[in-house]
């Protein structure tokens, strides 16, 4: 499986819940996570109406997931394996039935183990679900990138291994992680025709699967809030990679939810930049009118993560993430110096 592009690694994802307590049990069953800090509780917090959330650490935190209450309930799963998005976790080839003993142990519904080359790697998926329909595997390779393992967590679940999304265009998906992510499809007879899968440079994929409607659980719809994934650029890639894209595609004129479009109108929304609703996403497009979340055609939201390397030199196998709060000092000074990021 050939890496290309400046994106290594998915860094983060982040999920919707109708039940924020019951799905951190749950993670803490399924993938071993440490329970932790939900945000937004206070009274304070909730005056200003603070979204109720929670993020758990995969290990050292550079690698993590997120879910965020949201205001309606989620809509129903198409049954486990079947919706999108997906996303995967790295396990040990040899530990997959200590997860599958684990999971049956908490009543956690999932496949059999599958062994594919479908979405552009060799391995054993094994997909499952959690109370809110949102969609996971477990992705077991026959050749495990660097660094892929290094930060997992107690139950010896890896990092983000994957995300599978659904595309009405996979022409117009391709180019656009081309354009502004230097990523280029895998080449293999194995991926089929209605697919289409890019490798990371660290590791893991992002893969699309043809479809006919946009997927329902996306921040690209409404009423849904927060839900997205984040992907690692090499700190000094952070920048221009968004520069390319505020040079390519449009910023929204407004959040969708002072926009009031109906669905119709979402699925018709080209490629663009917006608003991140995070603290520093604020200030950000506050301070240069533009924003660092982007979406693709289909409506899935990303932003950037930057990364600087630890204890391999030159690789980002294994890396410390660099702070919002950072690139933020850093973009503050060079709007007050009347220069771009």
């Amino acid at each position: 499986m050939a890496a290309t592009g400046t994106v290594h690694w998915i860094d983060h994802v982040v999920v919707g819940t109708n039940d924020i307590a019951t799905w951190v049990d749950w993670a803490a069953d399924a993938i071993g996570l440490t329970p932790g800090h939900i945000g937004g509780l206070t009274t304070e917090q909730r005056k200003n109406d603070r979204p109720i959330a929670i993020f758990l650490d995969i290990g050292d935190g550079s690698c993590h997931m997120g879910a965020f209450l949201q205001k309606e309930q989620m809509p129903p799963s198409k049954g486990i394996g079947q919706d999108y998005p997906r996303y995967g976790f790295f396990i040990r080839p040899e530990d997959i039935d200590e997860h599958l003993r684990r999971l049956d142990a908490h009543g956690i519904a999932h496949s059999d183990p599958v062994r594919t080359m479908a979405e552009g790697d060799d391995g054993t998926a094994v997909y499952f679900q959690d109370p809110d329909g949102n969609q996971f595997e477990f992705w077991a390779p026959v050749s495990m990138p660097t660094g892929a393992m290094e930060v997992a967590t107690a139950a010896g679940v890896g990092r983000v291994s994957s995300a599978t999304l659904g595309s009405r265009n996979l022409q117009r998906t391709a180019a656009f992680f081309s354009d502004y992510c230097d990523l280029e499809p895998i080449e293999s007879a194995e991926i089929p025709e209605d697919s289409v899968a890019f490798a990371l440079a660290g590791g893991g994929r992002i893969v699309y699967h043809l479809v006919d409607e946009v997927d329902e659980r996306l921040t690209g719809h409404g009423p849904w809030y927060a839900l997205h994934a984040a992907l690692t650029v090499a700190e000094d890639a952070f920048f221009p990679n968004y520069r390319r894209m505020w040079d390519g595609i449009p910023e929204e004129s407004a959040t969708k939810e002072k926009l009031g479009l109906s669905r119709e109108q979402e699925d018709a929304l080209t490629a663009r930049t917006g608003l991140h609703a995070s603290p520093s996403g604020r200030r950000w497009k506050e301070t240069y009118e533009r924003g660092d979340e982007f979406y693709d055609s289909d409506g899935h939201a990303f932003h950037f993560v930057g990364a600087t390397h630890t204890s391999i030199a030159d690789s980002l196998a294994v890396y410390r993430p660099k702070e919002a709060s950072a690139y933020l000092k850093e973009l503050t000074e060079a709007v007050g110096a009347g220069r771009r990021p």
